[in-house]
């Protein structure tokens, strides 16, 4: 399966360069409603709202697990304008298989698993869970994925409908026995189910890398403005342009074309209101 991660142009580099994805918290994550589809029963609560025992829940979960958000449309115009720079950024297609990302016994979500699911409303339906059951599942204490599934699709897959149009799909992943510690300024690097994991600070907040191999980046998408954007800032910066010749823009090239990545120019159709993709390098 091939998906699709929108970053900036200096992210994809990294990306790139350090053969590299990163996982992050759902209470990063722009939308205010993540985690809140919970409808938790509350039998055996005393004292609290519905309101403050759901994001209390939510709190658990997004500081146990780390989160990988994927989409499907790598040419939707509102994704590349919220997720990659105004169309200075990139679009990175990744096959899920040889990223490891669908295997089941290391990911609580894997990416096959990880389709989010868009409603008009919040879910009513109570789930028959207890405030005890919910904290074995944040610390991640005998977890049985088949009797918490739902309630683990509601945590991380259910989204408002008003989100629909990202075609979003996750991986989740349990980080919760590296013991990271979110407010840490440090980088650290802790191994869970057999995987390497780090953790970045990136000032704000952090995020949680692992590495995939090479050949699981198939697809490179490069935003309508990225070469104009990429030699402004190389003049900026003093340097003159030579040949045309912008160093970093080369560089993301030759990465796409030393590892047999597709390399394609978005740009916009003003006839049809859509964007369209040329193929520049394509691996032989």
């Amino acid at each position: 399966m091939i998906l699709y991660k929108y970053v900036s142009f200096e992210a994809a580099l990294t990306i790139l360069k350090t053969k590299s994805l990163g996982f992050s918290h759902l209470e990063d994550f722009n939308d205010p409603f993540e985690g809140t589809a919970l409808g938790v029963i509350q039998s055996d609560i005393e004292g609290i709202s519905s309101d403050r025992f759901i994001q209390q829940c939510k709190d658990k979960f997004s500081r146990r697990f780390g989160v990988l958000s994927l989409t499907r449309a790598p040419l939707n115009p509102l994704m590349w304008s919220h997720y990659a720079d105004s169309y200075n950024g990139v679009v990175i297609g990744i096959d899920t298989q040889k990223a490891g990302l669908e295997d089941i016994e290391k990911f609580m979500i894997p990416a096959q698993r990880g389709e989010i699911i868009y409603l008009a409303t919040a879910p009513k339906n109570p789930i028959e869970l207890t405030q005890y059951e919910i904290q074995q599942i944040a610390e991640a204490i005998d977890i049985d994925k088949r009797k918490y599934e739902d309630l683990c699709k509601r945590a991380f897959l259910y989204k408002s409908l008003y989100w629909a149009y990202e075609e979003e799909v996750r991986v989740v992943k349990n980080i919760y026995p590296a013991k990271f510690s979110y407010h840490s300024p440090y980088s650290r690097e802790k191994i869970v189910d057999g995987q390497i994991w780090k953790r970045i600070s990136l000032g704000t907040r952090p995020i949680y890398t692992i590495e995939v191999p090479q050949d699981a980046f198939v697809e490179l998408y490069i935003g309508k403005n990225v070469y104009v954007d990429q030699r402004r800032k190389y003049q900026m910066s003093g340097e003159k342009v030579e040949d045309h010749i912008i160093p970093k823009f080369e560089e993301l090239r030759k990465i796409c074309s030393d590892n047999n990545i597709n390399f394609y120019r978005v740009d916009v159709d003003i006839e049809q209101w859509k964007l369209k993709s040329s193929l520049i390098n394509k691996v032989t």
